[in-house]
């Protein structure tokens, strides 16, 4: 055999042909060196043990040692057997598994084994969501299995009673912030954007144009009239601008001196958008002073709620507000303004995402797509300044701060619109996004509340604050312009609802809240009822008193009665505090529902009923609720109909209904004159009933709108016997056009005979258009809105405290302990800000906790931070619906000593059993926030994730056991006494020998050692 290979011999004492010599030289690597010295150190170092430690560590007979899960051999499986395995899960979190009984001893063992299973099976379900082969429709079952499992680690890790670990879900923090802020009034208020020159005329003025500021300060009054016949020049944004602020100016006041001053410091200013190049007014506010715009002239608009849906289900539903004018003629759609809550946990994952994608871009592309972009904005604008950094960096953590590039939107549905006296717009509806500061903490939909002024800004938003589900069915707008909503909800709206709803039954309240046009909350009302509840209708008397119309599916009180299935139900309220003053239960054996309520010119009411499938309207006297027997009856409303709402003409005695029916003679008997006609299927319709006397109802005429398509009306609204209505269409009414599958529609109609006058169908392509509610005003277009400037009063001051800018309210509670100690409870009371909630928490610290309130271009934030070297606290949620952590965005969990966390003391992570005295840790999985599998790439993204967090579960598990043989070699030279003198010898040969193999050498006498 030869030694080299490569060389031939053809004689015993000579080569038969001569040939060069080159040895083959094989690589050692050096680590395989330095490994060998390390363990015959280690082996020598080893008879340095105390029998103690060698009892410790079982260097053999380790037969009964336990093999951790990640170590067993596993039978080699494809991805697609591994996600029906998964697929098949009921739970993650298995405690009782039969491969933790090695383990059920040592609860840090058991949490480690259990841990790592169910981050396993979580990671093989967003492993397959990455893969290219997955369906789309898959996705969305895939992330339902998966947030519930996560859901199980999350209060797994809340919950679980470990000794010598520490495990987090997200990160080490020694911080927390609430994510919310509460808001700040701001003092400028701008216009649209309206021309490009701010010296231009501006299309639409004629001259002599008149409007009013009302100016009002320690409440007194100032109009100022500003007539444009007035200015010098052009019409333009400049000039009116110093027009308008030379009037403010002119008026003056006079000083305890005698000296005149200006009395207003409210100003008017124009300012450049930088993305568009487009200029506006802009007001200039003060804190101390009120601005309210009326114009001397205005025309009647109507406003239509709608909720948009793409045929594409990547994109969110969205609402829409869009004004039609032009009502006495041809009707005109106009402006639309569109809205959405935000998911602002999926924004965050969006913008994670993103980050992660472009550091897998090529450095250079990316850099030539920047470029691009930036010279696209300057094409466009005009403007190549970088305005990047505008935002203040003190909202840098706050997640209500959305970079737009990623705001995800979530569904939103319009359900109803009103307008007040001065043209604020109301929209009610429900959505399961967050809207500004009011975090959305429902698991399904929660009700929004959202004021925009004439010009689509919004003023304010409000949630309900529901955890669990929560509907809205209608709205009003009292005299005071404070608004009312009502609908049902399966959540505790306050302390008061004490009786629980069961989930099993689907079982739910009707409520009713009434909000300020501040935006404060007035009352809520909750009617609390071992049955199921609804409000669907609300209307106002001329006291501002409140009545509401829904069902009851059980007595309300002793009194009340009940017949069976659902039973009508009208309360009434005291606008003032919401005590409920009066209520009826009335029905049949059947369904009853009161499904639209309006108050006559007696204040007494007029119902529209669903009972038992019929559409049936009843008048009651105020004074005496149970008298049930004037109605009438104008037939059955079909398999699937429905009323859709109601309205009443006080000045001509005249009521209308509206909604959809698959009945052609909708006529109360034969009674009622039919207008239009009924193409077959869903239509829909409007009947007309005259009030005469007190108590009198007479049918009047049926209006049908019909296509051959699905036709239905979802509102109506009466001004002086003219009838508005507004719904959807999934064919094409006469004279219109189509376009979508399902577009939306305004009618006019005459009330007196029910002739159809006019028609306007608006919708968008690819796409279905489901009308929510429809509002009419008298304070429409004017010269404000060509100008810009919204109708009404535009510098609102807001109640700046918890209840009112969060979600949170009066009785939301949290926990907070020291050290693992005794829980102190911390409660939300009425008018608390994040100053009494950081006074709370420094009582219950006893000095041991930081907790500061600061002041950001949002408003003030709240920090709670532990001490150097301090003790670790743990935040605790409230229980049920009443947990004020999640609502004002704090995380629950607990907080290490800042030291701790920045590794002024042991780094946990590094830890793996070789300090006897540090056994244990704090180990994160960095799985913080939410996390879905609802797409790929945030699938891959959250793969990621998960191969981190199951390394994390791994260190863990190795920190909890001392390993002496490691020790000694993670130690190296650290033991005490030099190192033997052969092994050093050993080392240099070694050493030696490498040296000239790596050399190249090729004398045929080189030898491998020395």
């Amino acid at each position: 055999m030869a030694f080299f290979g490569g060389t031939s011999f053809g004689g015993l004492f000579g080569p038969a042909q001569q040939q060069s010599f080159r040895p083959q030289i094989i690589g050692i690597d050096t680590s395989l060196i330095a490994l060998q010295v390390d363990a015959q150190i280690a082996q020598r170092q080893l008879a340095l043990l105390s029998p103690a430690q060698r009892d410790a560590y079982s260097f053999s007979d380790r037969g009964d040692a336990v093999i951790p899960p990640w170590q067993l051999p596993e039978e080699t499986k494809t991805l697609n057997q591994q996600i029906r395995e998964v697929r098949a899960l009921s739970k993650f979190i298995d405690l009782k598994d039969d491969s933790l009984d090695a383990v059920s001893s040592d609860p840090d063992k058991k949490a480690t084994f259990a841990l790592y299973k169910a981050l396993e099976n979580l990671r093989i379900l967003a492993d397959y969501a990455s893969q290219d082969s997955t369906s789309v429709s898959s996705l969305e079952r895939l992330n339902e299995q998966f947030q519930s499992g996560l859901e199980e680690v999350r209060a797994f890790l809340s919950t679980a009673e470990l000794e010598k670990l520490d495990l987090f879900l997200g990160d080490k923090e020694y911080k927390t912030e609430a994510v919310t802020r509460l808001g700040k009034n701001q003092t400028e208020t701008n216009g649209t954007l309206i021309n490009k020159d701010p010296n231009a005329a501006i299309d639409g003025l004629v001259g002599d144009e008149v409007f009013t500021i009302s100016i009002t300060k320690n409440d007194e009054t100032d109009d100022i009239e500003i007539d444009l016949a007035n200015v010098t020049g052009d019409l333009s944004l400049n000039n009116i601008s110093d027009y308008i602020n030379t009037q403010i100016e002119a008026l003056t006041a006079t000083d305890d001196n005698g000296d005149d001053y200006i009395k207003h410091n409210t100003r008017f200013d124009v300012r450049r958008d930088g993305d568009t190049g487009k200029y506006s007014l802009q007001i200039d506010g003060s804190i101390t002073e009120e601005v309210k715009l009326t114009a001397a002239v205005t025309t009647p608009t109507l406003y239509v709620a709608s909720s948009v849906s793409q045929l594409d289900d990547e994109f969110a539903v969205t609402s829409r507000i869009t004004e039609i004018n032009n009502l006495d003629d041809t009707l005109t759609l106009d402006d639309v303004t569109s809205f959405a809550g935000i998911d602002y946990a999926a924004s965050e994952i969006a913008e994670k995402v993103a980050k992660q994608e472009d550091d897998d871009l090529d450095p250079k592309i990316a850099s030539l797509r920047d470029k691009m972009l930036a010279d696209a904005k300057v094409d466009v604008t005009g403007d190549d300044s970088d305005d990047d950094d505008d935002d203040a960096v003190d909202n840098e953590l706050s997640i209500t701060n959305v970079n737009s590039d990623y705001q995800v939107n979530s569904d939103t549905k319009s359900s109803r619109v009103a307008v007040d006296s001065e043209g604020g717009i109301y929209v009610v509806g429900t959505s399961s996004g967050s809207f500004g500061h009011q975090l959305n903490v429902a698991s399904e939909e929660d009700v929004f509340l959202t004021k925009f002024d004439s010009e689509g800004n919004v003023v304010f938003s409000r949630l309900l604050g529901v955890s669990g589900d929560a509907d809205a069915y209608g709205i009003t707008v009292d005299s005071e312009d404070n608004v009312i909503i009502v609908g049902k909800t399966d959540s505790e709206l306050s302390t008061a609802d004490v009786i629980d709803n069961d989930d099993t039954l689907n079982t739910s309240d009707a409520f009713v809240t009434k909000i300020s046009k501040r935006g404060d909350e007035v009352f809520r009302y909750q009617l609390d009822t071992y049955g199921e509840s609804a409000a669907y209708s609300v209307a106002v008397d001329s006291n501002d008193d409140i009545w509401v119309g829904g069902y009851t599916k059980s007595a309300i009180s002793s009194t009340s009665g009940f017949t069976g299935g659902k039973d009508a139900l009208v309360m009434k309220f005291s606008g003032t505090d919401g005590t409920l003053e009066d209520s009826t239960v009335f029905g049949t054996s059947g369904n009853d529902i009161v499904k639209g309520i309006a108050v006559d010119g007696n204040d007494n009411l007029v119902l529209a009923v669903e009972e038992d499938g019929n559409a049936v309207v009843y008048r009651l006297d105020t004074a005496d609720l149970s008298d049930t027997s004037n109605n009438l009856d104008f037939g059955s409303l079909g398999t699937g109909g429905s009323i859709q709402g109601i309205a009443i003409d006080n000045d001509n005695n005249d009521v209308y209904i509206a909604g959809v029916t698959t009945n052609a003679a909708l006529d109360a008997g034969g009674s009622a004159g039919i207008e239009g006609t009924a193409n077959g299927g869903f239509e829909g319709f409007v009947s007309g009933i005259s009030l005469n006397g007190q108590s009198n109802l007479k049918a009047e005429n049926t209006t049908y709108l019909s296509t051959s398509g699905t036709d239905r009306i979802n509102d109506v609204v009466v001004v002086d016997q003219v009838v508005y209505v507004a719904g959807s269409t999934a064919g094409t009414l006469t004279g219109e056009t189509s376009h979508s599958s399902v577009d939306a529609f305004v009618a006019r109609i005459d009330g007196k005979n029910g002739t159809l006058e006019d028609v306007e169908q608006f919708g968008e392509g690819l796409s279905k258009s489901a009308v929510g509610g429809l509002a009419f005003t008298t304070q429409g277009n004017s010269v404000l809105e060509t100008l810009g400037l919204p109708t009404g009063t535009i510098e609102i001051d807001e109640t700046l405290d918890v209840e009112t800018q969060t979600t949170a309210r009066e009785g939301d509670f949290f926990y907070i302990s020291l050290d693992g100690g005794t829980k102190k409870k911390i409660t939300l009371d009425e008018g608390d800000t994040f100053d009494d909630l950081a006074r709370k928490l420094r009582i219950a610290g006893f000095g041991k906790i930081d907790v500061d309130v600061s002041t950001t271009s949002e408003g003030d934030k709240l920090t709670i931070s532990t001490l150097d070297d301090g003790v670790s606290i743990d935040l605790l949620r409230g229980t049920g619906d009443r947990d004020l952590l999640e609502r004002i965005g704090l995380t629950a969990g607990k907080l290490l000593p800042k030291n701790e966390v920045f590794g002024f003391g042991e780094d946990d992570e590094d830890n793996d059993g070789t300090d006897p005295d540090n056994l244990g840790g704090a180990f994160a999985l960095g799985l913080g926030g939410e996390l879905h599998i609802k797409d790929k790439a945030t699938a891959k993204y959250v793969l990621g994730l998960f191969d981190g967090a199951i390394s994390s579960v791994q260190r863990a598990y190795r920190s909890l056991d001392y390993n002496p043989l490691k020790a000694l070699i993670k130690e190296g030279n650290s033991a005490s006494g030099p190192v033997p003198q052969h092994l050093q010898n050993q080392l240099a040969n070694f050493q030696t020998g490498l040296a000239r193999l790596q050399s190249g050498a090729s004398s045929p006498t080189v030898s491998l050692f020395v």
